[in-house]
């Protein structure tokens, strides 16, 4: 107790807006890093099992095809790179929203 403010007051009120933004903007990258992960591990053959698709198996099947049907290995790869770069841009614009002034 400081000043007789309550730990919960001064958590709430100086703490906790200084520290969310950084919060935030670390769990996107993190989701972003856990997404690549699980692409890897799929393209590896590591992954989820085969009956499931996964967008690493389907980068890895499509492989063989590269020459004549190019978008079978392009598309999921693609969907791979936006949704890394949209949770990345998402969690900056939620990070300048809530950036104290």
């Amino acid at each position: 107790m400081v000043a007789g403010l309550s730990d919960a007051r001064i958590i709430v009120r100086h703490l906790l807006p200084n520290v969310i933004t950084q919060a935030i903007v670390f769990a996107m990258s993190d989701v972003v890093l856990v997404i690549l992960a699980i692409v890897t591990l799929g393209y590896l053959g590591l992954g989820v099992p085969p009956p499931t698709p996964d967008w690493g198996s389907m980068i890895f099947d499509g492989q063989t095809f590269i020459t004549t049907q190019w978008q079978l290995s392009t598309i999921p790869g693609l969907a791979v790179v936006v949704t890394g770069l949209g949770l990345s841009l998402l969690g900056d614009g939620l990070a300048d929203l809530l950036r104290p002034e």
